[in-house]
């Protein structure tokens, strides 16, 4: 017999802030407050300030010193350090990646592409482009099988969520994103380990100095 755990009331209430606060429904610098969001939710305060106390472990919220949470906004600090990170964990994803592709895997990446291909020049696509982005880092840490590696980036990804959607939107962006990926493949294929982590390393480093643009502005 499977046993099937519902979600808690808190868990519900965590899942709904973080997915607004991501997506950037709930604006940075904005303010949580309890007798709102509960009423708003349709909850008591108690799975909200659990909720919140959640999220503020994870860097979401923040507690104010006079009472209540806000969204903290996302700096210059922030990015560098994020793709700092994320650099070094890619790098390990690389080395063993390299050590289990298969066949299988280079055709998924190469349809990947492929899909890219068709749609990288419609503006009017660039969240689809942004889809198909995320759907090659996954098939490359799928490769690699390092879930818990995956997972730290997979959080680390969420201080940045919607400034990388923003990136897909920009033309110049997403056409220098999708040759990366397109030399990556190659350089897979070729079984060039170091010249692959540079490649990914210049694409992190190109996409911190677009993210640090747009939290500037």
């Amino acid at each position: 017999m499977v046993i099937k755990k519902r979600k808690s009331i808190r868990e519900q209430v965590y899942d709904y802030l973080k997915e607004e606060i991501v997506n950037g429904k709930i604006q940075e610098g904005s303010r949580i407050v309890e007798e709102e969001f509960a009423e708003k939710l349709n909850v008591s305060r108690t799975p909200l300030r659990e909720a919140l106390r959640m999220l503020e472990f994870e860097g979401l919220v923040e507690a104010r010193e006079k009472g209540g949470v806000t969204v903290p906004k996302t700096t210059k600090k922030d990015v560098e350090e994020v793709v700092k990170i994320r650099i070094a964990l890619e790098k390990v994803i690389f080395e063993d990646l390299f050590l289990k592709v298969t066949l299988e895997d280079i055709i998924k990446l190469e349809k990947n592409i492929n899909k890219v291909n068709k749609i990288i020049n419609d503006n009017l696509k660039s969240l689809e482009v942004f889809k198909y982005f995320s759907e090659f880092n996954k098939i490359l840490y799928n490769i690699s099988d390092l879930p818990r590696v995956v997972n730290l980036i997979n959080n680390l990804n969420l201080y940045l969520k919607k400034f990388r959607k923003i990136s897909a939107e920009n033309t110049e962006r997403r056409l220098n994103a999708h040759q990366d990926h397109i030399m990556i493949v190659k350089l897979i294929k070729e079984g060039k380990k170091m010249e692959a982590i540079e490649v990914n390393k210049k694409h992190l480093l190109e996409a911190k100095e677009f993210l640090i643009k747009q939290v500037e502005n």
